[in-house]
């Protein structure tokens, strides 16, 4: 690896770390963020993991305010940005070119605590950022439906939505309902 530079400090200095055991990363030693690279990580995951079950995108607390696009520490280039759930605060980096993954002060220990270490790779995938996607704009319009009619009229409707999915007349039933 050439010699890598952080967005945090001019002359910042990386330095080497564990993350688990037999997981080697780089750390700054100004602002503690991790670089992995992610070869690094599959052999890590595979001696470690031989089967993962599936699992879906969570929310995982991250930073108040969602830190900016970074630099590569290691080509320069802008680093992809990706959801690791629905929160709005919790993206990892990660640079394609050269498969490098910058994680923030904290997140390894975040991704460890919602149990997502292990899915790094599954994280990083369109699908899972499909779904990512999936699940925020069900809980926009949720939201919205929420300010709109009010959190037990909502229910209500859904209760109302729910028994209406189960009638073979439901159509009837609709538009029944839709006449004035």
């Amino acid at each position: 690896m050439q010699k890598l530079f952080c967005a945090c400090a001019p002359k910042a200095v990386f330095e080497r770390c564990e993350l688990q055991s037999g997981l080697l990363a780089k750390r700054c030693a100004a602002c503690r963020g991790i670089l992995l690279a992610l070869p690094d990580y599959r052999n890590w995951r595979d001696r470690h993991f031989s089967e993962l079950p599936a699992v879906e995108p969570a929310s995982l607390p991250g930073r108040e305010t969602p830190s900016r696009a970074r630099a590569c520490p290691s080509c320069g280039h802008f680093m992809a940005r990706y959801r690791t759930g629905n929160a709005e605060s919790f993206w990892l980096d990660f640079c394609p070119s050269c498969e490098l993954v910058w994680l923030d002060d904290g997140e390894w220990e975040t991704l460890e605590q919602g149990g997502l270490a292990p899915y790094l790779d599954v994280i990083l995938s369109e699908a899972w950022q499909k779904r990512v996607q999936a699940q925020r704009a069900v809980s926009y319009r949720d939201d919205l439906l929420r300010v709109r009619f009010g959190e037990e009229t909502l229910a209500e409707i859904r209760r109302i939505k729910t028994w209406l999915a189960n009638r073979p007349n439901r159509r009837d039933i609709l538009a029944f309902l839709a006449e004035p």
